[in-house]
């Protein structure tokens, strides 16, 4: 079996689940400025849905920015130093794998900015790796990635 820790961010989030690793949504926006393209797409807004698409090349730009959001290296494998990321900072400093070897992590300050987004996450992911083990929680352990609300609840009508 492949041994996908490394892709244990060092906050305990797990990068194989995140789009930005995966590339799904950015490669989706790829797409789809390919088949606009294609079909001449900005002539027909521009010309039969002037009114409804007059903010076309703005969301053209947005399709651009968003078919780049690609990580091109998981957290582990960026150079000390090329991110500013506080949790890798201080995970690396003090020689810890990932947060859960701290005994701080729970109230730990730096989770803040990532709390917006990832709600509790990071906390019930640490305290799961820590009671399970990471190799167990990787393969089976409930990996959260928008908080423990938002990941219990299914995903309606997504189609990916």
């Amino acid at each position: 079996m492949k041994d996908d820790s490394n892709l244990l961010a060092y906050c305990g989030l797990y990068c194989g689940d995140c789009a930005g690793y995966s590339g799904e949504i950015a490669d989706r926006a790829k797409d789809l400025e390919n088949v606009i393209e294609k079909y001449k797409f900005e002539l027909t807004a521009k010309s039969m849905f002037s009114k409804e698409l007059k903010d076309y090349d703005e969301f053209l730009r947005k399709l651009k920015f968003i078919s780049g959001l690609k990580c091109s290296e998981i957290c582990r494998e960026r150079e000390i130093g090329s991110t500013n990321c506080e949790i890798r900072k201080c995970c690396i400093g003090k020689g810890f794998y990932a947060c859960y070897e701290c005994e701080d992590f729970e109230i730990c300050e730096k989770f803040k900015a990532l709390e917006e987004l990832h709600k509790d996450s990071c906390a019930k992911n640490l305290k799961a790796i820590k009671e399970i083990g990471l190799k167990n929680w990787i393969t089976n352990g409930k990996r959260l990635w928008f908080g423990s609300k938002v990941d219990d609840e299914p995903a309606k009508g997504i189609i990916i």
